[in-house]
Formats: C-alpha cells, structure tokens, sequence
C-alpha cells in the first residue's frame, strides 16, 4: 500500500510540473505573438496613404444643380428668412444691405459651387473686414434643394453688377 502512495505522489508531482511546464510553453508563445504583433503594427517601414485604385466607392460632394435664376431672385428677396437682401448689397436685385459682404464685388470671379458653399457653410471662408457667425449657417435647412439652386443661379448670373 505504501508503494502504490508513493506511485500516486509521484505521479502527482510530475503531472504537475507537465501542467506548469505546459502553461510555460503557452505564455511564451502568446508573448511572442503580441510581440509578432506589435511589431507588424509600427511597421517599422514606409508610409502607406490612399491611392485612386485603393479607396472603395465614391466620395460624395454636395454640388448645386441647375436653378431658375428669377425664382432665385424671389428666394434672395423673401423667401431667405432672414432675406439676403436686407443683409447685402446687390444691383440685380435693388439690395442695399450693409451687414454683410457687397455681393457684386465678392462674388466676382466665383463659380456656383463655390457660391453654393458659402450659402450653406458660411463660416467656411469669411470675407476680409467681416466676422465669423454673422450669416446665418441654416439656409441648407430651411430652403429646399431648388429654392438653393434657384438661388445660387441668381447670384452666379447677375454677379458683377
């Protein structure tokens, strides 16, 4: 009986140190994994940036579409809330607003996207001698998508005076 308790002390003992020694092994290697890891992450090499042929789908720009000129003059005029009219001065439509930029100078030379920008993100660019927050920023809220073509048509034909 004694031999058969020390059998089963021995066999005890080295199942343990097995286990320990097992456990060992598996601690190392997922270390060394993390450290496999980490090391593929730095890179450790050049810089790798977005290319034509690796970005998936497209980015999408608001863009104005074609508007009715003399429906914009109405939006200009009234329908803006406030109107464009009573903050800036500009000769096709007879405004004489002086809060903001004049219209026929400051426009000069712009196209409708940019025209269209300045509308809807008027914090974007500010005109020199202006400060920022002084148009409101929620006409792309409160007119439709027409009503923001139609305006940006106005301004892009009658710019200039």
């Amino acid at each position: 009986m004694e031999q058969i308790l020390a059998a089963e002390g021995w066999l005890a003992r080295r199942a343990s140190g097995v286990q320990c020694g097992a456990m060992r092994i598996v601690l190392a290697l997922a270390v060394a994994l993390v450290l496999a890891f980490a090391a593929a992450a730095c890179g450790g090499g050049e810089e790798v940036s977005p290319t034509p042929e690796t970005v998936e789908g497209e980015v999408q720009e608001e863009t104005v579409g074609p508007g009715d000129a003399a429906a914009g003059k109405a939006v200009f005029t009234n329908d803006a809330s406030p109107p464009c009219a009573g903050c800036h001065v500009f000769a096709a439509a007879d405004a004489k607003g002086e809060t903001g930029p004049n219209l026929d100078e400051a426009l000069a030379g712009d196209d409708a996207q940019y025209i269209y920008e300045q509308i809807v993100n008027p914090n974007s660019e500010i005109t020199e001698g202006f400060q920022e927050g002084i148009m409101p920023d929620t006409y792309d809220e409160q007119l439709s998508e027409k009503q923001l073509a139609d305006l940006v048509a106005f301004l892009n034909e009658n710019k200039g005076g």
